[in-house]
């Protein structure tokens, strides 16, 4: 795992200052849009870019950092992605959520006892999402990885296999985990700190290529894991990519033993 690489690599793109221009001024435009939810598409276009990140880390690839070329295909998977992601998160509302209700009806009751157990199931609202998403994190690198190997929804929702790979894969994943939480920490404070020195204005861009960066660093670090998935499983699991051949053997004429 070459996590200094992780933090750098997109330097060693001859046009790394053009692609990364690229990328925090289609951030920028969607966070200025966010309002009327225009800009979540600039965000799917992100992340979408990002899976070829991925990818191209995957895949040993000279150039890491795609081509700003794929605009269509890239707000495409990146829905998918977000898809992925928002079921993986479902679990976290669907406790959660309800927990919460419940503890403002009873709160708003009024009443020492009322006040008390309201308390009690804020607590224990705030225990469960705490575990649940560690839990979610935790499996983020393989439900990325496994959505990167052929960008269908269904790959990246296999529970057995994320969770035998994640188990497999424990130590790395952690590390993993730990150095993106952290790296994205420091790089979102710096970027706060220079957009400040920069008169506030700066914040208009410093914030969005702070996010970039970040998405640079958590999909090269995948990238980085993703080479572990074959002994896992890896695309064997993609039998039915073979379906046209079965179709035809099915009704292939039968072979005369002799």
């Amino acid at each position: 795992m070459d996590i200094g690489r992780a933090l750098t690599f997109f330097t060693e793109d001859e046009r790394w200052i053009e692609k990364t221009a690229i990328g925090t001024g289609v951030l920028l435009l969607s966070t200025l849009l966010s309002f009327i939810l225009v800009g979540l598409v600039g965000y799917l276009i992100v992340m979408g870019y990002s899976v070829r990140l991925l990818q191209n880390v995957r895949d040993g690839k000279k150039t890491l950092l795609p081509e700003w070329d794929q605009w269509g295909d890239d707000l495409n998977r990146g829905f998918r992605l977000f898809v992925v992601q928002f079921v993986w998160a479902l679990p976290i509302l669907l406790i959660i959520v309800p927990i919460i209700i419940v503890s403002a009806l009873v709160g708003s009751a009024g009443g020492s006892e009322a006040e008390g157990f309201a308390a009690i199931l804020a607590l224990c609202a705030t225990c469960i999402s705490f575990i649940v998403a560690i839990a979610y994190t935790l499996i983020q690198p393989a439900v990325t990885i496994f959505f990167a190997e052929r960008e269908q929804i269904g790959d990246a929702l296999q529970i057995a296999r994320i969770w035998d790979w994640t188990k497999a894969h424990i130590g790395e994943v952690v590390i993993v985990t730990i150095v993106y939480l952290v790296g994205s920490m420091i790089i979102a404070t710096v970027g706060s700190i220079a957009g400040v020195i920069l008169c506030i204005i700066g914040l208009l861009v410093t914030i969005p290529l702070a996010q970039l960066v970040i998405y640079y660093l958590q999909f090269h670090l995948y990238g980085q894991l993703a080479p572990a998935v074959a002994p896992a499983g890896g695309s064997e699991l993609f039998e039915d990519e073979d379906d046209d051949d079965d179709f035809a053997d099915d009704f292939a004429p039968p072979k005369i033993i002799e």
